[in-house]
């Protein structure tokens, strides 16, 4: 079953979420609160898979009984944040 497992790279995935933001127009942005948003939208993306990615290896090592339970869990307190 832990084939079946999905790992994502925190790293990767947080480079590509910041890429996909709405870039800044520095004309009427300061270059320090535009770095500020990218860092903040980095380090949530970031974050947030490293919780997922412990959830989910939580999720594949819990008794088969329980995983359904595990698994409402796992995006229970995802949708918290």
């Amino acid at each position: 079953m832990s084939e079946q497992q999905t790992k994502i790279d925190p790293e990767k995935f947080a480079y590509h979420f910041m890429d996909t933001m709405k870039q800044p127009d520095f004309s009427t942005k300061e270059t320090e609160v535009a770095a500020k948003e990218s860092l903040a939208a980095y380090l949530t993306a970031y974050y947030l898979v490293q919780r997922f990615n412990k959830l989910e290896n939580n999720f594949f090592t819990e008794d088969n009984h329980h995983k359904v339970s595990t698994y409402q869990k796992i995006l229970s307190e995802l949708n918290q944040y």
